[in-house]
């Protein structure tokens, strides 16, 4: 049976549409719970992304006068599951398994034997239920049938609970089953009054976590036609109407003036009549046409469109923008790179969010994978006794990443009751010197005493230091050392903000957190480059949509229907909506829709684009390209008033 949600003394949600001053609204309610009486330590502010956390906590410290601890649920979930209380409850050791280790995690599941794309679709239905609470305060499994499926999932349980891993869908759901099972725990760690922005962005299991934390009000923030996948997995738009349900006094504030520009507005009303029929109207958006607040560029090709972009920036900054009240939205990363590239050859300082993503790489191919190499030696640096950095490290290099031996290492763990670390310490202790050549255990053997020594050469050195020696250990050289580098530099960095040591915990705890999302550094004076889900928590002035074309958004998937049936196609332009809604209605005095209509075939084939035709020019094939057909959506005509 699912747990229900829990409800609290006090509630209040605060609805409207985007653009209507929700996250204003809860800012105010801060000040006044701390004009009542109420300490800053009374209070915790969650957010949907990091980059939102930061930002609330900047605007909360300028209203109320105070510091206010502003976070996301996953912050919360995993300091409670990284305490010895939680690591108890859990059986594991506190640690979100970051994208690098998640490739060893799926090769240890595929010898299950089930093709990948039967595996993929039984670990997003396992992901969501976890997400969903469909287990109860026990944890009991009884919503698996029994056979294949419940194999399978008791697999993946095992092989997080052999390597300590939690992941990021089950996070909430066992910070939710933890703090029902220990009051201690729960009364430690809650709040008198929990105030959440953009609730809808959260998972069932992350909104719970938050009604639990609430021990005397709770006032949250949503947008039911702005459910988006930013941070958590598998956003759970119903839960503000379990909200409603659980409270029976909430009180419920329905906002419906917007405070974005003209253009903005008639996009977000347009969009939220698809996204969410019957939603109260937008008003109040002044007597200004939309149409002078919208701006539309096409351009015969990409390097036009590009150019394109970033004279619309520059003329948002030539008529008084601040730099970091521009945001430059693109649908791809190939166009977030080329905006970069031509933002900074017109010398506009510019910034992208850190994109962790790439450090992944081929974990067969020792050169293509050094900064996953580099990012796990650091996380044995920090702690030797790291099962899930361990399983890592000795996968690297072999084919299958040595999982038919993992796999009978986790049966002698269950055997002996041993963990990862003392089976790998028996084995290259029962090994001799020259190790079991070309077998699994014995490269196993051979990558866990090479790490050993790499760790035990590294011991006092911090920063800088720190990095350049484990790279050196690692033989990494030339080019691919210095980008190896560069990343994890990137990812080891600082928040804006944020104090610390440069010790080889502290760089780990950094990376694995910029590991689990993307989110912003330093934007101070800087033009703003990034993808929809980045302008979360955001309202800059001038939001400009590059490469705004089929095949960028929608997928090329979409027009497909060998791919994509018409059900599918018809949740896939729902997402859509969703995603350009939650974006497009933000704006306070400019949006731009850029796009191009031509590009070489070999680009458009490489770009994934829809193509419409293909003609010859000069003995050139070039592809004609289209606006996306989510232009009409938002873009006004003379008669329409914003």
């Amino acid at each position: 049976m699912a747990i229900e949600l829990t409800p609290t003394p006090e509630a209040v949600l605060v609805e409207g549409a985007v653009g209507c001053g929700k996250t204003t609204r809860l800012v105010e309610r801060a000040a006044a719970l701390l004009e009542g009486g109420a300490a800053p330590s009374d209070l915790l502010v969650l957010a949907a992304t990091p980059d939102a956390a930061r930002m609330l906590a900047a605007r909360l410290e300028a209203a109320c006068g105070a510091a206010v601890e502003a976070t996301c649920v996953r912050e919360v979930a995993l300091g409670l599951l990284a305490t010895e209380g939680g690591r108890a409850f859990s059986d594991r050791a506190g640690r979100l398994v970051t994208p690098v280790e998640m490739g060893f995690i799926m090769e240890d599941m595929k010898t299950c034997g089930l093709k990948n794309r039967r595996l993929k679709e039984m670990l997003k239905f396992f992901y969501r239920s976890w997400t969903e609470l469909v287990e109860d305060a026990d944890g009991n499994a009884d919503w698996l049938l029994a056979g294949e499926e419940a194999d399978v999932h008791g697999l993946l349980k095992g092989i997080l609970d052999f390597t300590g891993g939690i992941l990021e869908p089950e996070l909430s759901a066992l910070a939710v089953r933890y703090l029902l099972a220990d009051g201690e725990a729960l009364a430690g760690a809650q709040r008198a009054h929990v105030l959440v922005d953009d609730y809808q962005m959260l998972s069932r299991a992350s909104q719970h976590v938050a009604n639990l934390l609430a021990r005397d009000s709770i006032a949250v923030a949503a947008d039911p036609a702005a459910v988006v996948e930013v941070f958590d997995s598998y956003p759970y738009g119903e839960g503000v109407g379990e909200l409603t349900q659980a409270n029976a006094d909430c009180e419920r504030i329905v906002l419906t003036e917007s405070h974005a520009c003209g253009a903005a507005a008639h996009a977000a009303s347009r969009l939220r009549e698809d996204a969410a029929p019957g939603a109260p109207e937008i008003t109040g958006v002044g007597d200004a046409p939309a149409t002078d607040s919208f701006t539309a560029r096409e351009s015969a090709d990409p390097a036009a469109e590009v150019a394109a972009v970033a004279e619309a920036v520059e003329a948002a900054l030539g008529a008084g923008c601040a730099p970091e009240d521009v945001y430059v939205l693109t649908f791809h990363p190939a166009w977030m790179r080329q905006v970069l590239r031509a933002l900074a050859a017109r010398d506009i300082a510019a910034a992208a969010p850190v994109e962790g993503r790439l450090s992944v790489g081929d974990y067969r191919d020792l050169d293509r994978c050094a900064p996953a190499r580099l990012l796990a030696a650091l996380d044995l640096a920090a702690d030797p006794a790291n099962a899930l950095a361990w399983r890592s490290w000795c996968g690297f290099g072999d084919y299958l990443a040595n999982s038919a031996a993992f796999a009978d290492m986790r049966a002698g763990a269950a055997a002996e009751g041993a963990g990862l670390v003392a089976l790998l310490e028996e084995a290259s202790a029962a090994a001799p010197a020259e190790g079991f050549p070309n077998t699994g255990i014995g490269r196993i053997v051979d990558a866990y005493r090479a790490g050993r020594e790499l760790v035990a050469s590294v011991q006092g050195l911090e920063g800088d230091g720190l990095l350049d020696a484990l790279a050196a250990g690692l033989g990494l050289e030339g080019d691919g050392a210095a980008r190896a580098r560069a990343l994890v530099g990137a990812l080891t960095a600082p928040a804006p903000g944020e104090e610390g040591g440069t010790d080889a915990a502290t760089l780990s705890r950094r990376a694995r957190r910029a590991l689990g999302g993307a989110a912003f550094g330093d934007t101070a004076g800087r033009v703003l480059v990034g993808a929809p889900e980045h302008l979360v928590g955001r309202s800059p002035a001038v939001l400009v949509l590059a490469g705004f074309v089929n095949g960028f958004f929608p997928s090329r998937d979409y027009f497909d229907a060998t791919v994509m049936t018409p059900d599918k196609q018809k949740l896939a332009r729902a997402t859509d909506i969703r995603r350009l809604y939650a974006a497009a209605g933000k704006p306070t005095e400019r949006l731009v829709a850029s796009w191009f209509t031509s590009i070489d075939l070999v680009g458009a084939e490489q770009l994934k684009l829809e193509i419409g035709r293909v003609r010859l020019r000069r003995g050139e094939r070039i592809a004609t390209t289209s606006p996306s057909i989510y232009l009409k959506e938002i873009e006004p005509t003379e008669d329409q008033s914003a």
